[in-house]
């Protein structure tokens, strides 16, 4: 009831109710979309709503009430509250409060059959001491079916059963590497996986229901998918440029999404196979099942270039491809080979799979208008037979200068593909698709890595 109005039931049409007109899963719905505070004042209206809150499957998010309130509300809202919970969401209040406040909350979570969890131990990450231990109830929350930790510290040794969980991120957690493989293990329908900047610097993904992974290779040296029937997609980001990171592919055969792998940081092993610059492929170092698939490179530094060839044999049915163009420091590239080298090797290289018989939609993304990158580009013009559409994304760089941008227009015009396509600039600069992590998770948004 807004101050001073109508109340909710009557309010716009003349004292007539028509909301208590609507059955109980219609007002319920309509109660699970307010802010915890104005949904517990429908209490007020009438008794049938109050019978609604309090029956309904409670929504808690912390940041709906109002400081210097939420470290008093938060307890009291749990422990009182006699239903059970669908979403609780703890990511701005004091938990040393609330451990004080209320010992028994982790306990009251699972008592309660919390469906939606995310603990963020937020108020404590300045601080130079480890992440605090995660309460271990939490693990043993059979009801949870999705889980958001961030800054814990795993417990080592304790039972985990999570027989309904279906999508996991564990954000900057202490936990070994045994740990993360037993946390998976321990969650037989999990689908989706987020793993970001945890203390694991080897990762296994062994799963049986794991259909899409997000990993972040800040601090992880080696990435091996192991076991993976259903995983569809395998989604990496926020690689430092000069880490090394082995990302190995033993076997996930129904594998379409991927990206994004890079020719400069990342060593790729297929099988037993680790992939090199100039070695050709065979029935064991590719992997048929991926269509759409994401790269990073650096144009002008010719090892990455090679590794980039290298890299496409490795797929060979991909028909959506995405290259992001990135730049390494000025001391990477000062002895590099000069922009004619590039342009025989790929006059000279044996032709690549995908290109010729598969790629459809190509997207370059960042691209800066260099030499180097457009003597790629002059190799997918006399190779992909079955391109269709190629979309250039411009570099910021490319629009502070009109003259910059009609230099380009009028080079990618030049190229002539074998399908009669022509290559479209696109001059409105966007954000990256690498960090689109949000949509990366979304598996029925088919490429994850679209403008």
């Amino acid at each position: 009831m807004a101050d001073g109005g109508a109340p909710l039931s009557t309010a716009g049409h003349g004292g007539v109710d028509l909301i208590s007109d609507l059955n109980d899963d219609v007002l319920r719905e309509i109660i699970t979309r307010l802010p915890l505070m104005e949904a517990a004042r429908t209490a007020v209206l009438a008794s049938r709503w109050r019978y609604l809150w309090r029956s309904d499957r409670l929504v808690l998010k912390d940041v709906d009430i109002h400081e210097p309130a939420r470290d008093a509300v938060v307890p009291r809202v749990l422990a009182d509250y006699p239903g059970h919970f669908r979403t609780v969401i703890l990511a701005d209040c004091r938990l040393a409060s609330l451990d004080r406040e209320l010992p028994a909350w982790p306990r009251l979570l699972v008592d309660k059959r919390t469906e939606e969890l995310l603990l963020a131990n937020r108020w404590v990450m300045d601080q130079p001491n480890p992440a605090r231990l995660l309460p271990a109830d939490i693990l043993r929350c059979d009801s949870l079916q999705e889980l958001t930790l961030d800054f814990w510290t795993f417990p080592s040794g304790t039972e985990v059963l999570l027989p309904r969980l279906r999508a996991l991120a564990i954000v900057r957690i202490v936990i070994s590497e045994q740990e993360l493989e037993c946390l998976i293990a321990a969650s037989p329908v999990l689908e989706s996986l987020r793993l970001t900047v945890n203390s694991s610097k080897h990762v296994r993904l062994r799963s049986k229901s794991l259909m899409c992974a997000l990993v972040g290779l800040l601090k992880v040296e080696e990435l091996t998918v192991v076991d993976t029937p259903l995983l569809a997609r395998l989604f990496l980001f926020l690689s430092l440029p000069l880490n090394g990171v082995r990302i190995r592919i033993v076997c996930a055969p129904n594998l379409r999404v991927l990206g994004y792998l890079n020719t400069g940081t990342h060593e790729l092993q297929i099988g037993d196979s680790v992939i090199r610059p100039d070695r050709m492929v065979s029935t064991s170092t590719v992997v048929p099942s991926v269509q759409i698939l994401a790269l990073t490179v650096n144009f002008g530094v010719f090892v990455e270039v090679k590794m980039l060839a290298s890299f496409l044999r490795c797929f060979p049915n991909v028909d959506t491809l995405h290259i992001q163009s990135v730049l390494r420091g000025p001391s990477v590239t000062a002895n590099e080979p000069s922009g004619d080298h590039h342009a025989n090797f790929w006059r000279e290289i044996s032709p690549i799979c995908c290109l010729r018989s598969h790629v459809k939609k190509m997207v370059i993304h960042n691209f800066r208008g260099d030499q180097n990158e457009f003597e790629f580009l002059k190799f997918v013009a006399m190779n992909a037979e079955e391109l269709q559409s190629l979309l250039v994304a411009s570099h910021k760089d490319i629009l502070s200068s009109a003259v910059k941008v009609n230099e380009t227009k009028d080079e990618l015009q030049r190229l002539q593909f074998p399908t009669g396509i022509s290559a479209v600039l696109r001059v409105s600069h966007k954000a990256a698709t690498v960090w689109r992590l949000g949509k990366a998770c979304i598996l029925t948004i088919d490429d994850p890595f679209e403008c």
